[in-house]
């Protein structure tokens, strides 16, 4: 029989040069063979994280869409400067990734999104657009493009989007007025 060297024979140590761990049916190989100093080497903990960040985008478990829109309401006679909010959490367990936000306000009141996961501005979470859009407009914002996020937008759980609805009209509101966010992308199983 042949003798095996396996790796507690050389505890606290590095193995020999060329050694090649045994792969068999237990093992499987978590490094690369480095050239310039001939030993093994331990992949990097962050190419792991990379690898299983590719595979959970990749993996669509449902669809997100208007159905989950999320809405501000702000009531009738509602004075100017008037903030009225609507939080959304993303599910425990659940990893969402964005693609497109549309974002729709209606006479008198501006709106705007903040995400839990953009740094806090003064323990406030930042909100998405620089200026609110405007009051009676209807604005998609495609994350993925130039000018935006450049990616994704990755939630998860408990995660929140926040709608935020401000009177903009100098004599108040004249009647019930809404913000309502459309978020658009995909539901997928987290990894990491």
């Amino acid at each position: 029989m042949k003798n095996k060297i396996v790796p507690q024979q050389y505890a606290g140590q590095r193995p020999p040069k060329g050694w090649v761990p045994p792969l068999g049916q237990e093992l499987t190989l978590l490094g690369v063979y480095d050239n310039d100093s001939g030993y093994w080497m331990g992949l990097p903990l962050q190419v792991l994280r990379e690898a299983l960040l590719t595979a959970e985008s990749l993996h669509t478990e449902d669809r997100i869409d208007e159905r989950d829109k999320i809405e501000a309401t702000v009531p009738n006679a509602s004075a100017q400067d008037t903030v009225k909010t609507k939080e959304f959490e993303v599910p425990a367990s659940e990893v969402w990734y964005l693609n497109r936000l549309n974002l729709i306000t209606e006479a008198e009141i501006s709106g705007n999104v903040r995400v839990s996961r953009f740094p806090k501005v003064d323990t406030v979470e930042k909100k998405y657009l620089g200026t609110d859009l405007a009051a009676s407009q209807n604005e998609d914002y495609d994350l993925a493009s130039p000018g935006q996020l450049g990616a994704d937008l990755r939630l998860l759980g408990g995660d929140k989007l926040t709608v935020v609805a401000t009177v903009t009209a100098v004599g108040g509101t004249t009647a019930d007025r809404k913000v309502t966010l459309n978020i658009y992308g995909r539901k997928a199983r987290r990894l990491v």
